[in-house]
């Protein structure tokens, strides 16, 4: 049901720009292995991350691995930009998982269910605030002339504190 939910809500498929993927990373322990679940190879989380010296593992629902079937891969932090529209799910998996994981999301509506208000209240949260705005690319690798939300990292187990802030030092509409 998910794998056909994702697969027909493109509006789901916004690629994360290699300059939103910085802020996270420096939270993370050197060298760390990471799964980024819903990443290609030529994903930016991929690519910066393994760049750096992380061992990263992917797995994207157009390669056959669905998020909510997988096995968890041997792992030290879980990192991606989900579909937003499956949200709370993955949410409420992550938790299930019980890893340190950090979600770029779209920061509207994220305590908008008393389900996940309530997943929230019972477990660690911690929310990354990104400025400026993240422009997310369109799966043609254009880049739009403005950012509709405020985006950030939702957390557990990565930030020392509940809420932190990083500021985004590029010119963030050439996407660099």
């Amino acid at each position: 049901m998910a794998q056909l939910q994702y697969q027909f809500k493109k509006n789901d498929e916004y690629y994360t720009p290699p300059y939103a993927v910085y802020p996270i990373m420096e939270r993370l322990r050197a060298g760390a292995a990471v799964w980024c679940p819903f990443d290609t190879e030529e994903s930016a989380f991929v690519r910066v991350l393994s760049e750096n010296g992380f061992r990263v593992l992917y797995g994207h629902i157009r390669t056959g691995q669905d998020f909510f079937h997988a096995e968890v891969p041997e792992c030290d932090y879980i990192v991606s930009n989900p579909p937003y529209s499956l949200k709370g799910k993955i949410l409420k998996r992550l938790y299930e998982i019980g890893k340190p994981f950090a979600m770029l999301v779209n920061f509207q509506g994220i305590f908008d269910s008393r389900e996940r208000f309530r997943m929230f209240r019972e477990n660690r949260v911690e929310m990354l605030w990104l400025s400026p705005r993240v422009y997310y690319m369109t799966g043609d690798g254009k880049l739009p002339m403005r950012a509709p939300f405020q985006s950030g990292y939702l957390c557990s187990g990565i930030c020392e504190r509940q809420l932190e802030f990083a500021y985004l030092d590029v010119d963030y509409r050439r996407g660099s």
